[in-house]
């Protein structure tokens, strides 16, 4: 093993030395608080449709049997359980209201692999699949999680239900895997705590003076070696955040630049890939992304057309390079910074949803995800891409709706 090797494998160890707090750890959710995860996970070895007496009304038994009925076609196409639950999931629930949170604990619970689906106070739809083969991001397209009437949010949720395990069944499929969960409540009994923006220094100074001190220093040294050798080596490379060339508050400059690049790459690419399956989709971009490049300019309040145009030609590129017409959408964060790689849960416009996110954003939390959204030139100075009514709100650039055809329609062409 050679030095820069061995000093590596010595700095993870020495990290929990490093972050030691005379603190006491995250408080775990006692017994009483699990009473309802054990209700319903003891309902669901029964009964893989689960109403709670609470929300009995939303579902009569007509409405059961229509769902119990696309849940069985949607079992068998997976190959796999589907267990849905309808029950209220408030702020003051033991999952602090994040159903992404309450199916993984509910999965903890019940020991089987499945689809899990919710069903929420607001009629809005959580999923997570354990060892499912499917892509469940692909199913946000169809907005079916959101009630069609607010005011009467109940009334089409059987057909909404049906509808959303259709698209479920019809979802690109993959390798079965366990969702990571990202999100995680408060430690129990400390929900209504504000948090610090850093921690606090609890230690005594004996301690960090005696203790954390003399790691500290060898850390530094450790530190000092790696930077070194990587130099030496011409290793050196930044990691951990976003993109370089990819702002976060991009000037209609940079913009007409970067879309000029893109588009420029997309077409050398073009004229050789005749056999590619990826072209009929790449060209499809290729079209509109130069269209709103042209139609652009360097209007400021066209600012966020100029962005689609760069997104459009890189699914492009995108497309050809995996040779498919479905290229992975752009991530939700900063759609300048590429492909999604993973997806998360975000609670960024006003409602808590799961995103593609690219591996600079996959597992940050959401102070650090503020900082990285994209905030495109306006009148009134940058705005979050997600306020910014139109097409690119509605498709939030590719990873809520098909993009292609919107834009399409946007301009007014085939």
């Amino acid at each position: 093993m050679n030095p820069l090797t061995r000093a590596l494998a010595v700095v993870p160890l020495l990290m929990p030395l490093l972050t030691m707090t005379p603190a006491a750890a995250d408080e775990p959710i006692p017994a009483y608080a699990q009473h309802r995860l054990n209700r319903v996970a003891t309902a669901l070895a029964k009964d893989s449709l689960f109403v709670d007496p609470d929300m009995s009304s939303a579902l009569d038994d007509t409405e059961r049997a229509q769902v119990r009925t696309a849940m069985e076609r949607t079992a068998s196409k997976l190959g796999a359980p589907v267990y849905v639950v309808v029950m209220p999931n408030g702020s003051e629930s033991e999952s602090q209201g994040m159903g992404d949170v309450f199916l993984h604990w509910l999965h903890d619970r019940l020991h089987r692999d499945g689809l899990y689906l919710m069903v929420n106070q607001a009629a809005w739809f959580e999923e997570e699949a354990f060892n499912v083969p499917l892509q469940l991001w692909r199913i946000d397209d169809e907005r079916t999680d959101i009630p069609a009437d607010r005011d009467k949010r109940f009334a089409d949720l059987p057909n909404r239900l049906t509808t959303r395990l259709q698209l479920i069944r019809d979802a690109q499929s993959r390798p079965p895997e366990t969702p990571e969960l990202h999100t995680t409540p408060d430690p129990f009994g400390h929900e209504s705590e504000l948090r610090p923006v850093d921690p606090e220094i609890k230690a005594p100074f004996l301690t960090g003076l005696l203790l954390a001190g003399p790691f500290a220093a060898v850390a530094v040294w450790i530190a000092g070696l790696t930077a070194a050798a990587l130099w030496r080596h011409g290793k050196t490379k930044k990691t951990g955040g976003p993109p370089s060339n990819a702002p976060t508050e991009p000037s209609t400059k940079w913009l007409r630049r970067t879309g000029a690049k893109e588009l420029d790459k997309l077409r050398t690419e073009l004229p050789t890939s005749t056999t590619n399956p990826g072209r009929e989709y790449a060209v499809s971009a290729y079209d509109v992304a130069q269209i709103l490049y042209d139609d652009a300019g360097e209007t400021p309040d066209r600012a966020i057309d100029l962005a689609g145009a760069i997104v459009l030609a890189r699914l492009g590129l995108a497309a050809l390079d995996a040779r498919t017409q479905k290229p992975s959408p752009p991530c939700w964060v900063n759609p300048l910074h590429g492909q999604s790689t993973a997806t998360q849960k975000i609670r960024l416009d006003g409602r808590s949803r799961r995103r593609p996110v690219c591996a600079s954003c996959q597992g940050k939390g959401m102070r650090t995800l503020t900082t990285h959204i994209l905030r495109v030139p306006g009148p009134d100075g940058p705005r979050p891409h997600y306020t910014v009514p139109g097409v690119w709100k509605d498709t939030a650039f590719g990873t809520e709706g098909k993009l292609i055809p919107r834009v399409q329609e946007y301009l007014g062409v085939d």
